[in-house]
């Protein structure tokens, strides 16, 4: 009975666990997990979960630790020499295969439905934050070549073996599988040739011509030839330094600087006088400057003055000057450069030089109520050279005398510079010079082209105080780009930040602190916003209106020093770097807004845009009959200005003249010649009466009036100028 029962025992014990319910015991496992996958993005991974399972069982039946172990290994054991002998419907040979199956569908069921729901997008550039923005709102990628390079090369097989929720090798195999479908977001580089036009997908990219592209120097110059057709007040309206555009070979463009700079030469000796006393000015004895220098700045700016309060077309052509004004003028520049340069002496006595000095304000404030930029202007007359299409202070200059302007764009012709007034007052804070980077967003839809500005925006420092007598870039240039490569200056006030960069709630509390009025800050931001609408609508001629393009730009303000911005420049790929505490902070927030704005607003018009505001709105529409077929109409009805027209009263000089020229005697020859007439209407008479026609009374009057004879020219002038001319 022993030996029975303990061969009985052995022999439950070797086949407790059959083949057979292991393996139904998986494929009920296997069942399971396809239905969650249906519901899930990705699968478990088959393979451990029955093993997991199968370690599960053998544990709950096992009595003690040491059984439970031996149990597991017996099922393990089982497990793996049943899969190799197993028939076709053996879950372990199947499970790999299986797992990468269901994976395929599932990636092609998320890539279908991408399709359908315009929800691919393509992204160059380490531009994460856009990635991320769009991923959120469930878009698939379509990776450019240059990402993911090494992973680009595997195959489908081997990326799904790898592929997890979120890690890189699931972005490959769904990039391989919407290959051949084209992209509905780009976010590319403005040189990026635009790919897929034909889906009109949201692009960062809004095309215009060379001419009017003001994201570039010269482009910038065109638009601010523009603006003025568009120039209305608080609404649109642009602030920019003077400009030219000498790389070009324009005569008039180059002549027209020449004279704008003996101009601002004039009005700086005048500033000269008014800042400073008489009697440090002169020196009857010994100065070597004649008053005729300020007597030739004092017409200049005096004709000036005049033709600008009676401007015409005429005085917008260039002239060029005569060989004597051109003597006059290269003697006033030699002179007066010796006044604002080397502070030479006057010799005049200081009575003299008082009222020279009362003139000069008179002439400033009546030419800079005229024009608002002269008051920019200083006493050095500094204008600094850009190349016209390169960014980031490249191969910047600044320059205080004629001759080097014009040798250096010479010199450079082909980086074609172009010259712009230096600012020689601007707004300082701690006596160092600053400029605001302020963001716009441009959409373009169907029939609207839309300006967002953003209500946040940061300032950026030079590390060098603000001089002009030192004119390195390390003072005057405050890029970030450029800053970065020189120390803080150590004598600099302590106030200002180390890394040369404020935020906006630091530069209020400053506006505070300082004094300024209230509501300085909102006079600053909508001048702001009229100078990039002004800018805008100068350049909408030329512009691609096409439909879903948009773009954010950097815009580079200057405030002078009654707190007015001065539009300096727009890049229109603007470093989005956390290169500061403050430009990671602000960066991301910007370009997630910009995202809400493009992909939000369209679908939910009341979306949120985060910090971004409507500035303005232009609304126009396209013939989308590509054709051509449709002629141009043109509605409308006609205006009456009178029901009956008015009795035009004779004026009672005219009617004198007229008397006058009546009852002038004339000639013998005229006395000939108009009998002649007088026979020759006789006649005509006879014959008509003869055919048996009578002439009316108006017709003879008629005749009568043609006979009377006409006054030659000379006579004529003499009297219209003797019975015309003002008493």
């Amino acid at each position: 009975m022993s030996q029975a029962t303990s061969s009985a025992f052995n022999t439950r014990n070797r086949y407790y666990n059959p083949v057979s319910r292991i393996q139904s015991l998986i494929q009920n496992l296997d069942a399971e997990l396809i239905t969650l996958c249906k519901q899930c993005s990705l699968p478990k991974n088959v393979g451990s979960a029955s093993l997991n399972n199968d370690s599960t069982i053998s544990t709950a039946q096992g009595g003690s630790q040491h059984h439970q172990h031996q149990h597991g290994n017996s099922a393990n054991s089982l497990i793996q020499q049943s899969r190799p002998t197993s028939n076709a419907n053996s879950a372990g040979t199947l499970a790999p295969d299986a797992h990468k199956r269901m994976l395929r569908n599932t990636y092609r069921t998320r890539v279908i439905d991408a399709y359908r729901n315009r929800r691919i997008f393509t992204v160059y550039g380490n531009y994460h934050t856009v990635r991320r923005a769009l991923v959120r709102r469930g878009w698939l990628e379509k990776l450019p070549a240059s990402r993911h390079a090494k992973l680009q090369t595997m195959s489908e097989d081997s990326l799904l073996e790898h592929a997890r929720r979120g890690n890189d090798y699931e972005a490959v195999v769904l990039s391989k599988m919407i290959n051949n479908f084209p992209a509905f977001f780009i976010w590319q580089s403005k040189g990026a040739r635009d790919l897929f036009a034909e889906v009109k997908p949201y692009r960062n990219r809004v095309r215009r011509s060379q001419f009017l592209d003001f994201s570039t120097k010269v482009g910038l110059v065109g638009c601010a030839e523009q603006e003025r057709w568009f120039r209305e007040d608080g609404v649109c309206g642009m602030s920019y330094p003077r400009v030219y555009r000498l790389g070009a070979n324009s005569v008039e463009e180059r002549a027209a600087f020449i004279e704008d700079f003996h101009h601002t030469q004039a009005r700086a000796l005048l500033r000269y006088l008014k800042e400073h006393r008489p009697v440090d000015m002169v020196d009857l004895d010994h100065g070597i400057v004649l008053s005729t220098t300020i007597d030739y700045a004092l017409n200049k700016v005096k004709n000036m003055i005049r033709q600008k309060e009676h401007y015409s077309l005429d005085d917008a052509r260039i002239k060029m000057p005569t060989p004597t004004e051109m003597v006059e003028n290269q003697s006033f520049m030699v002179q007066s450069t010796k006044v604002l340069h080397t502070n030479a002496k006057f010799k005049v006595n200081e009575k003299v030089m008082t009222e020279y000095a009362r003139l000069a304000a008179q002439y400033l404030d009546q030419i800079e109520s005229l024009r608002p930029d002269y008051r920019w202007d200083g006493c050095r007359n500094l204008w600094i050279l850009k190349p016209g299409y390169q960014s980031r202070g490249i191969g910047i200059v600044i320059r205080n005398s004629l001759d080097d302007i014009l040798q250096w764009t010479s010199n450079n012709q082909n980086r074609k510079y172009i010259v712009q007034k230096y600012i020689e007052r601007p707004c300082l804070i701690y006596r160092t010079k600053f400029d605001i980077r302020q963001y716009m967003l441009l959409t373009v839809s169907d029939t609207q082209v839309t300006i967002w500005t953003y209500r946040d925006c940061y300032l950026r420092f030079s590390s060098q105080e603000f001089t002009m007598d030192d004119l390195r870039e390390s003072i005057h240039l405050t890029n970030n780009s450029v800053q970065k490569r020189y120390k803080n200056k150590l004598t600099r006030d302590t106030r200002l930040p180390k890394n040369n960069m404020w935020s906006l709630d630091q530069f209020k509390c400053h506006l505070r602190h300082v004094g300024a009025p209230d509501g300085t800050w909102a006079k600053i931001y909508n001048g702001f916003k009229q100078n990039l609408t002004a800018v805008v609508l100068a350049s909408l001629d030329e512009t691609e209106l096409t439909p879903n393009a948009f773009e954010m730009y950097g815009c580079d303000f200057m405030l002078d020093e009654y707190y007015n911005p001065i539009l300096i420049e727009i890049n229109s790929t603007p470093d989005l770097s956390p290169s500061t505490e403050i430009t990671a902070r602000i960066c991301p927030l910007a370009v997630k807004d910009c995202i809400r704005v493009v992909l939000d607003i369209p679908r939910n018009p009341s979306a949120a845009t985060g910090l971004f505001e409507r500035a303005f709105q232009v609304n126009y529409n396209v013939n989308k009959e590509l054709d051509g077929t449709r002629p141009l109409e043109l509605n409308g009805t006609q205006m009456k200005l009178f029901e009956s027209l008015p009795k035009i009263k004779t004026n009672p000089r005219s009617r004198l003249l007229r008397k006058i020229l009546n009852t002038v005697p004339i000639p013998n020859g005229n006395k000939l010649s108009k009998d002649k007439s007088k026979e020759s209407g006789q006649k005509k008479v006879l014959v008509g009466k003869s055919a048996g026609n009578k002439l009316s009374r108006a017709s003879s009057k008629a005749l009568d009036v043609g006979a009377k004879t006409t006054l030659n020219s000379t006579t004529r002038e003499n009297l219209a100028l003797q019975y015309t001319a003002p008493k």
